[in-house]
């Protein structure tokens, strides 16, 4: 099953990269090997992978860069960031940013290949949780489907337009429904400047969305608001 899991490793440092290949290479692993945040950025926009091991420090490009870049494109693909930086400023940026897993060097190759292994199963985890299923590019929630490749949304089969913004915010809590999820997680997710963004913003999205997927927007039956808390994707029919 390894064989054929593709892991991209970012690392500007030779015999840290080729390390961490041989590492992976032996538990059965492919491996794709980038130098630079170029070079991560140009493998990452033509070949697929399965997760990504991203160093911080690279010579040309911050690796939080490459990361922002990642999710905009691939909310699912498991990150873990490689780092000698231990600043908790850092890794918590990291974690708001959407990494999976920050992992210290130096570190022992036992520790890298069980957290791959725990990123790995996780997402298959997430493909195959009851009832949401991924097929090839789309996401189905009854009544709802989302395109992932072409940030469409249909419901009931039929199309809805919305802008970006909106798809990234019904996406984001597809990903967990009948979940609630706090305002403050849904800015850092789906804002790329989430300290300049507000509640209030949060809020007129959240109203423009509901008049798109609810029948009754003043009574949502699925975007619904969890007073104090947050906000759900509510699909009844997901509930056993």
């Amino acid at each position: 099953m390894n064989g054929s899991t593709n892991i991209l490793i970012v690392e500007d440092n030779l015999q840290l990269r080729k390390y961490i290949g041989k590492t992976l290479e032996s538990s059965g692993y492919l491996v794709t090997l980038a130098d630079s945040g170029e070079s991560a950025i140009s493998r990452l926009r033509h070949e697929d992978f399965d997760l990504v091991l991203l160093d911080l420090m690279l010579g040309d490009t911050h690796g939080l860069e490459i990361l922002k870049l990642i999710r905009r494109q691939n909310e699912f693909l498991p990150v873990i960031i490689v780092s000698t930086c231990t600043d908790v400023s850092v890794k918590v940026d990291g974690f708001q940013i959407g990494c999976d897993d920050y992992l210290t060097k130096p570190f022992y190759s036992d520790e890298l290949l069980v957290r791959v292994q725990r990123q790995l199963k996780r997402r298959e985890q997430i493909r195959s949780k009851q009832n949401v299923q991924f097929i090839e590019e789309d996401l189905t929630l009854p009544p709802f489907s989302l395109n992932l490749r072409t940030c469409e949304v249909y419901k009931e089969g039929v199309l809805i337009e919305m802008r970006q913004k909106l798809f990234d915010i019904l996406l984001f809590l597809a990903q967990s429904p009948n979940q609630t999820i706090a305002k403050e997680t849904i800015l850092h997710h789906c804002w790329e400047n989430w300290e300049e963004a507000s509640s209030n913003t949060l809020y007129v999205h959240i109203r423009q969305l509901r008049s798109l997927i609810e029948d009754n927007p003043d009574r949502p039956a699925f975007l619904q608001t969890v007073r104090g808390r947050g906000f759900r994707l509510s699909i009844p029919s997901l509930v056993n």
